[in-house]
């Protein structure tokens, strides 16, 4: 069984930052809510949302405001902004108390917004006719009880089952571990790569892997590579527990997201320690606000400040 390789964690960071240092300063007198240039770093399960926010949110300055994308491992995105080397970090978790006395430190007030509900998705090889997984029953996987698919209820292939994840410090691979209630992931059947779309090239050419990715690699219908992601894979359904009912199953759409009928949802907030309202705070009132919150709504995610119109359609 492969295990999931480290990396240089202290290296990776360093660069991280030197990256972050070398954009284009505009003097402090300058900078305003729509004007200026900062870094924000961003965990990488969330590059497609972001890249569509910030895309908008420069083109609506007029190229006054540059906002320049960090995409690291959640963990990095957070020391990242708590060592001010980015001005925000958009993460899908609030800051672990040792993390929150940073601001205590500097006397400043936490700040974390919520700005969308996300999915952890999973997807199948496209071959595949296994499709319908509870967490009960991933979570008999991760620790070894069961290791091929037709051990599961809905199982048919007596392929082996191995998850697939962006990489070793991912926020996807922790909320798994996490939700599962993983205690080593050592002893876990997970494979490593290094992003999101490394991930569903993986799980294309390998059946009985199970690829574990935010669901806005795959829902933002309006994203040229859509296409070109969803051939060849399958999203599965999930449920809390193994049912009779394939009803019980549901796929990571927003009408399930927003019932809490998917089970393997999580929050994304906006988290800054901004001391004066500059481009940072700006960036994050844009995403809030009507137009920001649509684009989270296209790309397939819960807007958190938006009402969501469920609309259902009866046959005739």
């Amino acid at each position: 069984m492969k295990t999931i390789q480290n990396f240089c964690w202290y290296g990776f960071f360093a660069l991280c930052v030197a990256l972050a240092g070398c954009q284009e300063r505009t003097p402090k007198d300058e900078e305003t809510v729509s004007r200026g240039n900062i870094s924000i770093s961003v965990d990488e399960s969330l590059q497609p949302l972001l890249d569509a926010e910030r895309d908008a949110f420069e083109a609506r300055s007029k190229n006054y405001a540059k906002i320049n994308t960090i995409y690291v491992p959640e963990e990095l995105a957070v020391q990242l902004m708590l060592h001010d080397s980015t001005r925000v970090a958009v993460v899908t978790r609030h800051l672990k108390p040792a993390e929150r006395k940073v601001f205590d430190d500097a006397n400043l007030k936490y700040r974390a917004y919520h700005m969308a509900t996300d999915a952890v998705a999973f997807i199948t090889n496209g071959a595949s006719s296994d499709t319908l997984i509870s967490v009960d029953e991933a979570a008999d996987v991760m620790k070894g009880a069961k290791t091929t698919w037709n051990q599961l209820k809905y199982g048919k292939s007596t392929d082996k089952i191995s998850f697939v994840v962006d990489n070793d410090h991912s926020s996807n691979l922790q909320y798994l571990l996490d939700t599962l209630g993983v205690p080593d992931k050592k002893k876990a059947p997970i494979f490593a790569m290094k992003s999101n779309k490394e991930v569903i090239d993986y799980v294309k050419k390998n059946r009985g892997a199970i690829g574990v990715i935010g669901v806005n690699w795959i829902s933002d219908i309006d994203d040229p590579e859509h296409p070109q992601f969803l051939n060849g894979i399958r999203v599965m359904g999930i449920a809390q527990k193994a049912s009779a009912n394939r009803d019980d199953y549901f796929q990571p759409f927003q009408y399930a997201i927003a019932l809490k009928k998917y089970p393997l949802s999580r929050n994304v907030f906006l988290i800054t320690k901004e001391a004066k309202r500059g481009l940072g705070t700006g960036f994050i009132n844009y995403v809030l606000a009507d137009a920001g919150q649509r684009i989270v709504l296209k790309s397939g995610l819960l807007p958190a400040t938006q009402v969501l119109r469920l609309v259902q359609i009866k046959g005739m």
